[in-house]
């Protein structure tokens, strides 16, 4: 499904094409994204799909995040006195957000504006299937932009092409790339050097265990000796295979294959594209090889990712090892189940330490000369100031991509009790993250994640679909869905 657009306005042809196409694949997401999954999975972006369920929140339905007064000092900061002065002659700047993520922007507005009263953010809730599709619609309509705007790491290379945002390395953002993690640097970078938007936060991910279940099968639940006994991904077939014998059949080593899609995806540092070429048989062969071999030998159950019934095996006795994405500590395990601390651990992949979802924001260059200033004070506060990023760390737990506060270990580690003790984030923010690599991103990530996760459904549903017919299946719905002019897919 592909719609077209007719270009009647001269001198935007170039971008009015690029909505069009991109459109249509962001409706076609809609009934299947999160932000790197699909809508009923964990997804993607700092568990944009868990905030979502969480809050409830209806949609486009506008709140006000509160009033108050701050300082906040830090890589080209607005004075704090002009700030004062504008408060006290009754000034008042309005910025407007569109976001899915109340979890975040909620304290995070909140905070900011206790001490920044000259300031005040009005957010719009949108959910994650309908973001893109409103920004394209504003543009094509001519509508109002939001001061801010939320982008999605699945879609970032959509972003790039509307044209619509500040450069935050020139005057007076003045932001340095290289003050972030190095593997996450360029991602919000256009190719001239322009960024885009700062990402909300790291998104390290590893695998989580059940520490009882460790101990039953394997005699040990310490993390580094079940790395040594995980070294490759046929370890996990070897030993997935020895739980599902001496439980009798009713024990597996993973519980969903979606969530094990998402993780292998993630994991593999294939580029999608390649000049003018779609690699989706390279970059999906190995997931749906090694995902058919793991349900072809019960190493994987058949719960659907994200539901309710799939959610439940986080407190059950019967499932040893999830996909862990930073965020998902907090939204699927301490969500689902409150009564296990102390029996979780956090171990490193067989695959490596990889990313999983993450998201960027943005400042429109629709907005006036005020509200870049004022949503600029908010950035700065929220990425490079200790209270804007302490702030993000109790209220959400989300950790930034400013390498200067990892200086400190007391920002990202510590003992957690829940994790049995475990220095989580020492392990999540150290390890993990310096070890990340990300592939090259591409316009089509999210048709392709969109794919990958109809895929991983239907060999799931399906026993007797081999790798090789998912993958020509894949290639076909690729084909159908990626129509741009040149474009070769393989």
């Amino acid at each position: 499904m592909v719609l077209k657009q007719e270009d009647e306005r001269k001198g935007i042809m170039k971008r009015r094409k690029v909505l069009s196409l991109v459109l249509a694949a962001a409706m076609l997401a809609g009934t299947l994204a999160g932000c790197g999954g699909s809508a009923d999975t964990a997804g993607g972006d700092n568990g944009s799909k868990a905030a979502e369920t969480k809050e409830s929140a209806a949609q486009d339905s506008k709140t006000d995040s509160g009033q108050g007064t701050s300082e906040g000092t830090g890589e080209g900061a607005t004075g704090e006195a002009a700030s004062d002065e504008a408060a006290a002659d009754g000034e008042v700047t309005t910025l407007t957000y569109w976001g899915w993520d109340t979890n975040w922007y909620e304290p995070m507005f909140a905070e900011f504006e206790k001490t920044h009263p000259n300031i005040k953010i009005e957010a719009t809730t949108v959910a994650f299937s309908d973001y893109f599709t409103k920004i394209q619609q504003a543009i094509a309509s001519g509508s109002e932009l939001p001061t801010m705007v939320q982008q999605s790491c699945t879609l970032i290379e959509n972003y790039k092409e509307l044209g619509i945002f500040e450069d935050l390395t020139k005057d007076p953002y003045n932001v340095d790339p290289d003050k972030f993690f190095d593997f996450i640097k360029g991602r919000a970078m256009t190719d001239d050097g322009a960024v885009i938007g700062i990402e909300q936060s790291v998104s390290p991910s590893a695998i989580a265990y059940k520490r009882d279940l460790a101990k039953k099968y394997f005699g040990t639940d310490d993390p580094a000796e079940l790395a040594e006994i995980f070294k490759t991904t046929d370890d996990y077939i070897k030993y997935g295979k020895e739980v599902q014998e001496k439980s009798g059949g009713q024990d597996y080593l993973f519980h969903s294959g979606g969530a094990v899609a998402e993780w292998l995806y993630f994991a593999d540092t294939t580029d999608l594209q390649s000049g003018n070429t779609v690699n989706f048989t390279e970059k999906m062969s190995p997931v749906m090889k090694l995902l058919c071999d793991m349900r072809d030998n019960k190493v994987v159950d058949t719960f659907e990712n994200g539901t309710p019934q799939a959610n439940a095996t986080y407190a059950d006795e019967n499932h040893l090892f999830y996909p862990c994405p930073n965020w998902a500590i907090t939204y699927y395990i301490k969500a689902n189940d409150p009564d296990g601390s102390g029996n979780w651990g956090l171990m490193m992949p067989a695959t490596g330490g990889y990313s999983h979802g993450g998201c960027s924001v943005g400042i429109t260059n629709t907005s006036t000369d005020a509200q870049k200033e004022a949503a600029w004070e908010f950035l700065n506060w929220a990425f490079f100031t200790k209270e804007g990023v302490d702030t993000a760390k109790k209220e959400v737990e989300y950790y930034v991509p400013t390498k200067e506060f990892y200086e400190d270990a007391s920002y990202a580690s510590g003992k957690d009790d829940f994790f049995g003790g475990q220095d989580v984030g020492g392990f999540l923010y150290g390890e993990i993250a310096q070890s990340i690599k990300l592939p090259k991103s591409s316009i089509y990530d999210q048709t392709v994640i969109d794919i990958r996760d109809l895929l991983a459904a239907a060999v799931m549903s399906d026993s007797g679909m081999t790798a090789d017919q998912a993958l020509q299946k894949g290639l076909e719905e690729c084909t159908n869905r990626i129509t741009d002019s040149g474009i070769e897919i393989k």
